[in-house]
């Protein structure tokens, strides 16, 4: 029972953190790294905690999360159902993989300096770009999923002369609904990166121009604040949106859970 909770998830990852600390720690004390380029744990938690309370850094985090929000709701609106289209046309399978595995070869951050011209430095240019990083991975999961339907099912459905609609409604969509979830949910971790980068890069809003106003003063110790309190909050909505999964569609996790143990 003590070895099973000592692999569990959560202490394999507490114990993780607390070698980077310590690594940290002697680095910083056999002096390492110089202490104007990385303070010592202690001094780093202490920002952290001066970040939290910060009623400006907090309103810099809502408009990253406002963003992000925006920007999976905008892509699953949009690129489930066209998957599901796309999906079903065997004509027009091939033409879309192509086309979309050649858009998501080019970084959404070139397209910042032009992203910039056209939209500003606001929250429409974050949007655009983290848009068009995460479509491709949903749309993709989506077609994917349609397009690898059971035959035998589809079958079936023939013989039972189900209605296309039908046949949609009560094979297609069950079959492909874990690779769409898989999708979002890997969009979901992309969609922060992208957001936090554009932000970092040039934007006018949000936790990466905070971390940027540190580095030119410059206060290493809130920079590294602002690094981890945006991992933190990657690893919030990463971990929401797979609760929220867990309960909507708990079968999916189960397959999921069957394919890893076979």
């Amino acid at each position: 029972m003590l070895s099973r909770a000592l692999r569990s998830p959560l202490v394999l990852g507490a114990l993780g953190v607390g070698m980077v600390i310590a690594v940290w720690q002697i680095a910083c004390g056999l002096g390492l790294v110089a202490a104007d380029s990385l303070p010592t744990p202690w001094t780093v938690a202490l920002r952290i905690k001066d970040l939290a309370v910060s009623t400006d850094f907090q309103l810099q985090v809502l408009d990253t999360v406002w963003t992000w929000l925006l920007s999976m709701a905008v892509t699953i609106v949009i690129a489930v159902p066209l998957g599901i289209l796309l999906g079903t046309v065997a004509a027009l399978y091939r033409p879309t993989v192509t086309v979309v595995h050649a858009l998501r070869s080019v970084p959404a951050t070139v397209f910042i300096p032009a992203s910039v011209l056209l939209f500003g430095l606001g929250l429409t240019m974050k949007l655009a770009l983290t848009v068009f990083a995460i479509f491709g991975p949903v749309l993709l999961n989506a077609v994917y999923g349609v397009h690898n339907t059971e035959p035998q099912l589809l079958t079936v459905a023939r013989s039972l002369r189900w209605s296309r609609l039908e046949t949609l409604r009560r094979v297609v969509l069950p079959s492909a609904l874990p690779s769409i979830v898989t999708g979002i949910r890997v969009a979901s971790g992309i969609a922060l990166i992208v957001i936090v980068s554009v932000e970092l890069l040039g934007a006018s809003y949000g936790i990466g121009t905070v971390i940027v106003q540190y580095q030119a003063i410059p206060r290493p110790d809130f920079v590294y604040a602002g690094v981890i309190l945006a991992g933190v909050l990657g690893w919030l909505l990463y971990t929401t949106l797979a609760a929220v999964e867990r309960r909507a569609l708990p079968w999916t996790r189960r397959g999921a859970d069957s394919g890893g143990r076979s």
